[in-house]
């Protein structure tokens, strides 16, 4: 969701914009799911009239629509909202058009994000980092690499997926050898390219990047490939509300306390256990 380390890049005609606004935010098509009535516990002693409404993507273990309470991250947003009596409704499209609905005030908000100045002054109010993330290289067991420095990576073959942002310093690196890099439509492409050796690395969040392969390889498939140790950047979503929505300031600042109680508590912990698991 996107550095997804994670913003995704939106640049979409106005007519394609004016037909995506016309939509209900219920309406589904094909990959898309409508609003989430999965309950999420602990919620059911706050029952509010208060409802917060969100658009989300699929980051698993992080968030997903098919996940156990859609996943950690938006686990740990319903329950910090639930502690101030809001209860919070998702749904799931594809990421750049969950950016935008929430960016014209279609829906309230939207995660997992990351909360730069410039989103800030313009279309959201951004929320404190909902938890810690962390990209790695992805890579064959028998190709073992080490790294200090990126460029230490000068040589090797390096996959990309279409409109994630990256780490600023491996943006650099690109533009000074273009030649490293592939992009591909999908995660699961990439994988497919490692395995094959079209590539040499893949950068991916580690536990998203481990949820993948355990979910989409055989495995005699995963036992071929390994993250490196390294991280590569860390990345720290947040929520963001939209400024079209004038209730979202007074939202904003009861989530970021609701958050803060939650994180003081063992519960996140409890929460985020799923999701830290696939971390070193």
């Amino acid at each position: 969701m996107k550095t997804k380390a994670l913003l995704l890049t939106v640049l979409l005609l106005p007519l394609a914009v004016l037909l995506l606004l016309s939509e209900p935010v219920s309406s589904q098509s094909p990959g898309e799911a409508g609003p989430s009535d999965t309950p999420v516990p602990g919620m059911a002693a706050q029952r509010s009239t208060a409802v917060v409404r969100l658009s989300n993507g699929e980051w698993a273990p992080y968030t997903g629509r098919d996940l156990p309470h859609q996943g950690c991250d938006s686990q740990v947003v319903a329950e910090a909202f639930a502690l101030e009596g809001i209860r919070v409704e998702y749904s799931f499209y594809p990421w750049a058009r969950s950016y935008l609905l929430s960016e014209n005030g279609v829906v309230d908000g939207t995660l997992e994000w990351e909360g730069t100045a410039e989103q800030q002054r313009t279309h959201f109010v951004s929320s404190v980092a909902i938890s810690k993330q962390q990209w790695v290289f992805f890579h064959r067991k028998d190709k073992a690499f080490t790294w200090n420095r990126l460029d230490d990576l000068v040589g090797l073959h390096i996959g990309l997926t279409l409109s994630y942002v990256y780490s600023d310093a491996l943006v650099a690196l690109q533009q000074q050898h273009p030649g490293m890099f592939t992009e591909g439509p999908s995660d699961l492409l990439n994988i497919r390219k490692l395995l094959t050796g079209r590539i040499d690395l893949f950068p991916m969040e580690r536990a998203v990047g481990k949820y993948l392969l355990k979910t989409a390889l055989s495995e005699k498939e995963q036992a071929e490939l390994v993250e490196n140790p390294k991280p590569l950047a860390d990345f720290y979503p947040h929520l963001l509300l939209s400024r079209a929505i004038p209730e979202n300031n007074q939202r904003m600042l009861q989530f970021n306390r609701g958050l803060q109680r939650l994180k003081e508590s063992s519960r996140y912990q409890e929460i985020m256990a799923p999701c830290r698991s696939a971390s070193p």
